[in-house]
C-alpha cells in the first residue's frame, strides 16, 4: 500500500478522533513560538483539517493554506471547513507542489516523521523557498525513542512509514537548507517520559542583527543594602 492511499482510508479514523490535545498542543507551541492573527500559513500535512481548523480560528485576519497527499483527506477538509472563509486546501504531494506565495509560518503537524529520510534535503528546500526571512517553521514529531519503542513493543500504533527522525539527522537536512534550530525540545502529552518533540526553525537570513538585553536594575533589597554600605563608609 502507498501513503496516499493508506491515508485515503485513514480518513474515516481521523474523523471520528476530531480535535484531540495534540492538535492543542501544536497551535499553543505555534503561538508561543510568534503566531499573530494576522499571519499567512502554510500547513504542510492537514490531514482532514483539524489543526486547520484551529488555525483559521486563530488567524481572523490571516490565512491558512492547508495541503496533503491525499485526496480523500482535502475532501474531508472542504467539508469541515465549508465555512471558514480565511482557509484554502490543495491535494498535492508537497515535494511536488508550486506554490508562488511566500508564509509567514509553516507548519509541519507529524509530518516528517511519515516522508523517506532520503526525501528530507529537498522537502526542507521547499521549506526555506516558501519561508518569509523573518517567518518561522514549526516541526512536531514523535519523539524518536518512543517511536522506536513501539516499533519492538507496540507497533500496531504506528502508521505507514513512521521513521524515527533523531535531532543529527534533523539538523544536517536543515541546516544545509538555510534553516537554523531556534528551539528544540521533547514533551509529553499522553506518555510521562515523552512522546513528541517540537521544534522551531527560521531562516538564518533573518538573523542580522543582535541586541543587547537592557541592564538589569537592583532590586529594592540590593539598592537598600548598597545605600547602607555607603552610609557606613
Amino acid at each position: 500500500m502507498d501513503v496516499k492511499t493508506f491515508y485515503d482510508e485513514y480518513v474515516e479514523c481521523q474523523t471520528t478522533v476530531g480535535i484531540n490535545d495534540r492538535h492543542r498542543s501544536i497551535l499553543k507551541w505555534l503561538q508561543q513560538s510568534g503566531l499573530r492573527p494576522d499571519h499567512r500559513v502554510l500547513e504542510i500535512g492537514c490531514g482532514v483539517g483539524t489543526l486547520t481548523q484551529l488555525l483559521a480560528e486563530a488567524l481572523p485576519q490571516g490565512f491558512v493554506l492547508g495541503i496533503d497527499l491525499s485526496p480523500k483527506s482535502i475532501d474531508a477538509s472542504r467539508e469541515l471547513l465549508a465555512l471558514s472563509h480565511n482557509v484554502g486546501l490543495m491535494a498535492a504531494n508537497v515535494l511536488e507542489a508550486e506554490l508562488e506565495d511566500h508564509f509567514d509560518v509553516i507548519v509541519l503537524p507529524d509530518v516528517i516523521e511519515h516522508i523517506p529520510l532520503d526525501h528530507h534535503p529537498a522537502l526542507f528546500e521547499r521549506v526555506a523557498s516558501w519561508v518569509r526571512a523573518d517567518g518561522f517553521v514549526l516541526l512536531h514529531y514523535p519523539n524518536p525513542h518512543y517511536l522506536e519503542w513501539c516499533r519492538e513493543h507496540r507497533p500496531d500504533l504506528l502508521q505507514i512509514i513512521d521513521q524515527p527522525v533523531h535531532a543529527d539527522v534533523l539538523l544536517s537536512n536543515t541546516y544545509r537548507s538555510g534553516l537554523h534550530i531556534d528551539f528544540l525540545a521533547k514533551y509529553a502529552i499522553w506518555i510521562r517520559e515523552g512522546d513528541y518533540t517540537v521544534a522551531v526553525l527560521r531562516p538564518a537570513a533573518g538573523t542580522r542583527t543582535f541586541t543587547d538585553m537592557p541592564a538589569r536594575r537592583p532590586s529594592p533589597l540590593a539598592r537598600v543594602r548598597g545605600l547602607a554600605r555607603r552610609i557606613a563608609s
